[in-house]
């Protein structure tokens, strides 16, 4: 039996919770990747399939992961239903079903978890640029010297509890931005990036989708912000360096700014519109990234 969910070996070091909504063609990679470097543990892994008309349920119990449903296409339903049937007592792990994680990673993460003051961790973020446009590699390079991108990793597609962590929340709030929730909710001192595997995000293969993606972003930011609890959470009082203090430190990223902004200004405006709209915020999903096998290396 292929998988991350591999049978025999006792406990579960952590519980993997993949929402998934019409993941055919990426679910396979993920559990794959998390079925490496286990050396001898096992993962608890639940696909938690929302709203599927694909085989995304079919491809993850082939890979021997459990399977929660729900008829809504809601990735909050999906990732309240999976911590609900989560092994109890294990760090919990929710993973975006578009990103490449190893099982070593997540067992490096579970055990980080284990020390007295982290609640919150994951394993560093890199971005596989390969083959996309300039504006986009450039949009990406700006964006990796963030003044707060080596914390950025905890809640950008990966993010784990430990047991008292999971604690401090009831449920998954109904937002769009679950990883600013999920980062938010815990001081920087009470979160970690563990030195392990890094886990792989896909940059979109085209501008339009990256504005799509940025889009959906500060939309989910400004969901957040507008609402007074999720506002006062721990992590959100917390300030950063503004983002031109990367250029100050890199001067060679000047000519990069450009696209950065030009994105970046476009999907804010597209952002407020939304949010001030009648309409509810549309997902945006990328899909240009769902493709059955990456392209390109991490770069």
């Amino acid at each position: 039996m292929r998988g991350a969910a591999r049978p025999g070996g006792g406990d579960p070091v952590a519980t993997v919770v993949i929402p998934a909504h019409d993941e055919e063609a990426v679910i396979g990679r993920l559990l794959d990747s998390l079925a490496d470097g286990l050396d001898g543990e096992r993962l608890d892994v639940i696909v938690a399939c929302n709203g599927c008309t694909d085989r995304t349920e079919d491809v993850a119990r082939e890979r021997g992961a459990r399977v929660v449903t729900t008829p809504e296409a809601s990735k909050i339903a999906a990732l309240n239903a999976g911590d609900t049937a989560a092994a109890p007592g294990v760090p919990r792990v929710f993973v975006d079903a578009d990103v490449i994680i190893t099982g070593r990673a997540v067992a490096d993460v579970a055990r980080a978890l284990g020390t007295p003051g982290v609640l919150c961790a994951a394993p560093p973020l890199v971005t596989a640029t390969a083959g996309r446009p300039w504006g986009v590699r450039a949009w990406y390079d700006v964006w990796n010297a963030l003044p707060w991108f080596a914390d950025a990793p905890v809640g950008s597609g990966v993010y784990a509890f430990s047991p008292e962590g999971r604690a401090r929340f009831d449920a998954f709030p109904p937002i769009i931005a679950d990883d600013l929730f999920a980062r938010n909710l815990f001081r920087r001192a009470e979160r970690r990036v563990v030195a392990t595997d890094p886990f792989v995000v896909q940059a979109p293969y085209d501008l339009r989708s990256l504005v799509m993606r940025r889009t959906r972003i500060y939309a989910g930011n400004m969901e957040v912000a507008a609402d007074p609890t999720l506002g006062a959470l721990p992590g959100g009082r917390e300030r950063t360096a503004p983002w031109w203090r990367a250029l100050v430190e890199h001067p060679r990223l000047l000519p990069k700014a450009v696209p950065y902004l030009a994105v970046n200004t476009v999907a804010k405006l597209r952002a407020r519109r939304l949010v001030r709209g009648a309409r509810p915020v549309a997902w945006g999903r990328d899909d240009t990234t769902r493709t059955a096998s990456p392209a390109g290396s991490p770069s």
